[in-house]
Formats: structure tokens, C-alpha cells, sequence
């Protein structure tokens, strides 16, 4: 027999305004759903897949089952506990996460890192750029049907 489904409780660190851990005493980690419900900071990646090829950002859509934001469509998310970056990947069972971190695939982490702290302001104008290619989109008719409900 199959052994019944348990949801376990993912704690998320709790930070201030400038990204500093919250002592313990004072509620240093909390459940997810206490963290969103009360607007609490805490540290999340968001990962963008842009293909060049196609020039399309590729996006998803919440499940309906989600303590927030449901049924939108976003990028994927994951949350990040205090100290976790690359011994995330070091950790993680091999079988699905086949690399070292510690090798060529680590040198991934540092490209981006030096990639996206070099040259920010000439980046950006690019980014601008190509933002200007895209037509403004008028939002009135989705929230008019929306308030609808």
C-alpha cells in the first residue's frame, strides 16, 4: 500500500529591508505561507529561460493550488534558505544533479557572477533597447473583464 502523502513545511529565512538575516528571538525562519501572508523578505532566484533563437521568453503557468499568485503566469521560482547557493547543487543527489560544482560546471556560477557585475550600465542600454521593439500593451479591457468577477 502506498504510504499517504505528508506536506512538509518549507521554512524560509526572514530578512530585513537590506537583505541581513532576522535573529531567531526574533523569528528568524518561517513557514512559506506565514512568510507570503505577511509580506515578510526573504531570498528567492528566478530563473529566466529567454531562447535567442526565437527571441521568446519562455513562462508558466501557476497552478491554481498555490498560496499566491495563482493561475499567472511566471518564471520559475525557487526559494533559498540562508547559505545556500552552490552547495545547493554540491548536495543534491547526483542522480539529478549529475555535476560538480566544483569543476567545469562550477565555473558557470562564476562566469554569470563576473558577467553581471562587469559593465551594467552599457548591459542595460541594450536591454532598453531591445524593450523599445515591443508594443505597449493596454491592460483596461483585462482589468475591466477581471473586476468583473
Amino acid at each position: 500500500m502506498a504510504e499517504p502523502y505528508v506536506e512538509q513545511v518549507e521554512y524560509l529565512d526572514v530578512l530585513t529591508k537590506i537583505g541581513k538575516k532576522i535573529s531567531k528571538k526574533m523569528g528568524g525562519s518561517k513557514p512559506r505561507g506565514d512568510v507570503h501572508r505577511d509580506g515578510d523578505y526573504h531570498k528567492a532566484v528566478h530563473v529566466w529561460i529567454f531562447t535567442e533563437s526565437t527571441q521568446e521568453l519562455l513562462l508558466q503557468k501557476r497552478a491554481d493550488c498555490k498560496d499566491s499568485s495563482q493561475d499567472t503566469e511566471v518564471s520559475d521560482v525557487k526559494y533559498i534558505s540562508f547559505g545556500e547557493y552552490r552547495s545547493h547543487l554540491a548536495e543534491a543527489d547526483p542522480k539529478y544533479v549529475p555535476y560538480d560544482v566544483n569543476k567545469l560546471y562550477g565555473l558557470l556560477f562564476d562566469i554569470i557572477t563576473k558577467r553581471y557585475k562587469e559593465n551594467n550600465e552599457a548591459r542595460s542600454l541594450i536591454l532598453q533597447k531591445q524593450l523599445r521593439q515591443y508594443a505597449p500593451v493596454s491592460l483596461t479591457a483585462e482589468v475591466v473583464n477581471f473586476l468583473q468577477f
